[in-house]
Parts: structure tokens; C-alpha cells; sequence
């Protein structure tokens, strides 16, 4: 089965900035990693009046009413929808980015591991990940840690929208703006190959 890491495009003006409010902070006592966690609602600024699909920020994703809609339409599993708080700086909204949530997986798909299914190494007590930096041959999901979800993050890759191939195809056939999709076979931390 294949999978799919949802991305926004490349050379795209993004929409928002966070105001920096109300983030969760935590550090590993035993490797340092440092995981921030925005709480609910995320607050952001506006930056630019144009809307479209798909926005990422600072480990969040922020999906338009098409997107949401869809989703919901086709019963997918394994994502919740909350809302956001927009600070507009006295710009005219278009009613549009009314309509925009964060979306976060819920759907479990274990640790991460390569394409010939090593995991990666982490750190035992946080899970954060210890060379993904090397990572330039893809990544494949265990499924036997997978929970079956349509919508899910890998265990020690928060932030990441990893979807199905059934997720795939039906956000690919409505014409989506805005959204990169990368087959986890295919990911590589090499920027550049990463943009093919």
C-alpha cells in the first residue's frame, strides 16, 4: 500500500503567521528534544488576503472548506477539525478564510522507519527521532503498528499529515490547490530531490 505526506507547495505566499500565543513546551530530560504544542484555537495573523487549500505553519495544517468537506463526505477516520482565530489587522476578510480549521491526525502509525523498514532511531523515553536528517531513500509504515486510520502522524513525527492511498485519490481528483502530495517511498531530506 502506499502513503502520502501532504505538503504545501513550493512558491506559495503563505497565509499566516503565529502570533507566538499559548504553546506547550517540553523538554526531554534524556536527549534534549523539545516538542511545542499550540493549544486550541490556534491564533494566527493575517499576511496575505489570498485563500486557497492547504497551509502549513509551524507544524500545524490549516485546511479550506473544500478539503474539510470532502473528508468528511467520504468517511475518512483517523483527524479532528478545530477552529482558528484569525487576527485580520483590519484587513477585509474574504469570507472564505472564515471557513478554515486546523486539522490534526488522531490515527496512529507507529515510528518512523526507512524504506527497507528499519526504524529510525529514537530516543526511548520522548520517541523523537535521532538522524531523520539522513533519510534520502523513503520512509514506509509499519502495519502492524498502524492503526488503520486514513488520516494519521507517525508516532515520533508530530505535525506531519501522513494520508492513504484512498485519502490520495480522492483529494488529488478534486483539484486541490496549494497541496504537495509525496509518496513516503519517495521522501527525501534532500530538499532539492524532494521537490520532483
Amino acid at each position: 500500500m502506499n502513503f502520502y505526506l501532504l505538503r504545501e507547495k513550493s512558491g506559495t505566499n503563505v497565509l499566516f503567521k503565529n502570533t507566538g500565543e499559548d504553546k506547550n513546551r517540553r523538554e526531554c530530560d534524556k536527549c534534549g528534544g523539545v516538542q511545542s504544542i499550540i493549544k486550541n484555537p490556534l491564533k494566527v495573523q493575517l499576511r496575505d488576503d489570498k485563500t486557497s487549500d492547504f497551509y502549513q505553519m509551524m507544524g500545524n495544517n490549516i485546511i479550506g472548506s473544500g478539503i474539510q468537506d470532502t473528508l468528511i463526505r467520504h468517511n475518512f477516520k483517523g483527524f479532528k477539525l478545530s477552529p482558528i482565530e484569525i487576527k485580520n489587522e483590519e484587513r477585509l476578510l474574504d469570507k472564505e478564510l472564515f471557513n478554515l480549521a486546523r486539522i490534526e491526525a488522531t490515527g496512529k502509525g507507529g515510528f518512523l522507519q526507512d524504506h527497507l523498514g528499519n526504524k529510525i532511531p529514537h530516543c526511548e523515553t520522548c520517541g523523537t527521532f535521532l538522524n531523520i536528517l539522513r533519510i534520502s531513500e523513503g520512509l514506509s509504515v509499519d502495519e502492524k503498528e498502524w492503526d488503520g486510520s486514513d488520516i494519521f502522524y507517525f508516532n515520533n513525527w508530530y505535525g506531519n499529515l501522513i494520508i492513504t492511498e484512498d485519502v490520495y485519490k480522492v483529494l488529488n481528483e478534486s483539484n486541490t490547490q496549494n497541496v504537495r502530495f509525496i509518496n513516503l517511498r519517495e521522501f527525501s531530506n534532500d530538499y532539492r530531490r524532494s521537490l520532483k
